[in-house]
C-alpha cells in the first residue's frame, strides 16, 4: 500500500495486474460483494440479472448472469472478451 501510495505523486498512475483476467478465464467475476462463480447452475436463471448491480461496463449493462453462463458453458471466446471487460 505504502509503495502504491507513494508512486502516485510521482506520475505512476496505471498499475496493470493478469489477476482479474486470469480469474475472468476460469469464469470468476468480480462485484462489490466479493467474487461470483458464474459457472454455478443458480446464475443459469438469474434472468435479467447483470453481474454487479452497481456496474456501469458494458457487460454488466447489456448482459444478464443466464447468458454469460451459457457462453461459459459453451466454451465461447466471447465470454472471455466479457468477462475481462468486467473484471
Amino acid at each position: 500500500k505504502e509503495s502504491i501510495l507513494g508512486a502516485v505523486p510521482l506520475g505512476v498512475d496505471t498499475f496493470d495486474s493478469c489477476y482479474p483476467t486470469r480469474l475472468a478465464r476460469h469464469g470468476t467475476l468480480l462485484t462489490r460483494q466479493g467474487k461470483l462463480h458464474i459457472a454455478s447452475g443458480k446464475h443459469s436463471r438469474s434472468y435479467g440479472m447483470p453481474i454487479d448491480p452497481e456496474c456501469g461496463c458494458s457487460t454488466c449493462q447489456r448482459y444478464d448472469r443466464p447468458y454469460l453462463w451459457h457462453l461459459l458453458k459453451a466454451k465461447e471466446p466471447l465470454f472471455t472478451a466479457l468477462a475481462c471487460a468486467h473484471n
